[in-house]
């Protein structure tokens, strides 16, 4: 890569656009600020890290698909880890590549059905299910069947069952009727009247119903063969290649966060993509460059990788004729620009200020109590 200035901010174009700034026009002006202007270059980066990373997974049981399953897009291999899948094309790019081992591929009976039809799990081949037989009257919950007996008499009235009734509609549920356990009248519920519970309206009563999940058959479709009874298997192998973006923290001396959120997109800044096995450009700072290369340690897995950089000059000045301000003089597109900051000491100031406030506001509040 080929080399650039380190830093395109010279003290003369920075006492330039600072005099600029302050209205100063006077070539004695611009002497003047440049005897007694402190300088410091703070740059900023912006370094982001991609990083493309591979792995290979042999899978441990054998893959199985209903046949006939077409296999003729996925690559054959012999090994695993000697296979080439073929250069990196994008580091920010996720792939995923499926593999088949050579001369593992056929067809074979499905061994969780037979021609395709497995038993019920759910009913275990009967076709029915267990239903209760009866269940809470609707209208009274089974809580108050009757006040006289509270449906536990032993029997009912002569020829009549014991068996809970079969749920209807009920005209008037506040007016109570007859039990028909205990043979009281105007004590039990209209609804069940007076045994507490109400025939099962699924299985009318029966204590069974037919199996919802194979409609009664006892038998299903097969889901690993999809009722086909037949299945394609193979060993198999999976190559991942995931990009992993980290990014690199500038080291110090940073500039306030004020002007680093400003200058976020401002200002010329110069940017580079280097690849993989290219050097960093020769513009970055000394103290930003050995950060970047500090990141830049192999990882497990990692084939390849790009580094995003961006670099903006910028540099700090203090005047003494200006003690209540930093400027910050930063590249610009057509010329220097410049913006300002509160000083540290106008900073403590108010700080101090404002503690005394809250200090007074607290002894006023104490005083007033």
């Amino acid at each position: 890569m080929t080399g650039v200035p380190t830093d395109p901010l010279t003290d003369d174009e920075i006492i330039a656009a600072v005099a600029a700034h302050l209205g100063l026009h006077d070539a004695s002006d611009r002497l003047r600020l440049a005897g007694t202007a402190r300088i410091t270059r703070q740059p900023l980066l912006d370094c982001t890290i991609t990083r493309c990373v591979e792995s290979r997974v042999e899978s441990g049981a054998e893959e199985k698909r209903p046949a006939p399953y077409d296999l003729s897009d996925r690559p054959v291999y012999d090994d695993l880890d000697a296979y080439d899948p073929g250069p990196v094309k994008s580091v920010h790019r996720h792939r995923t590549l499926r593999l088949v081992l050579r001369d593992s591929a056929r067809e074979a009976d499905c061994t969780e059905c037979r021609h395709g039809r497995r038993q019920c799990p759910n009913c275990r081949g009967r076709g029915r299910q267990e239903c209760p037989p009866s269940q809470p009257c609707t209208l009274c919950r089974g809580m108050n069947p009757c006040t006289a007996c509270e449906g536990k008499a032993g029997g009912g009235r002569r020829g009549t069952s014991v068996e809970p009734p079969v749920p209807r509609k009920v005209r008037q549920p506040h007016v109570r009727i007859g039990c028909d356990l205990c043979g009281q009248e105007g004590t039990a519920c209209p609804g069940c009247r007076g045994r507490g519970r109400m025939r099962h309206e699924e299985c009318d009563g029966t204590g069974e119903t037919g199996c919802g999940s194979c409609g009664g058959k006892g038998n299903e479709e097969c889901v690993l063969c999809k009722g086909r009874g037949r299945l394609t298997v193979w060993q198999g192998a999976t190559i991942v290649r995931a990009p992993v973006t980290e990014s690199v923290d500038p080291p110090p001396p940073h500039p306030p966060w004020l002007v680093r959120r400003r200058l976020r997109n401002r200002g010329a800044w110069r940017a580079w993509v280097v690849a993989d096995g290219d050097g960093l450009p020769a513009g970055l700072a000394s103290h930003h460059r050995r950060a970047v290369e500090r990141r830049l340690v192999r990882r497990k897995g990692e084939i390849a990788r790009e580094v995003s950089v961006r670099h903006l000059p910028l540099a700090r000045v203090e005047l003494d004729e200006l003690p209540a301000r930093v400027l910050h003089v930063y590249a610009g597109h057509a010329e220097p620009q410049v913006m300002w900051v509160p000083s540290r000491r106008v900073l403590a100031r108010a700080s101090a200020a404002a503690a005394g406030c809250a200090t007074a506001v607290a002894l006023l509040l104490a005083a007033l109590r």
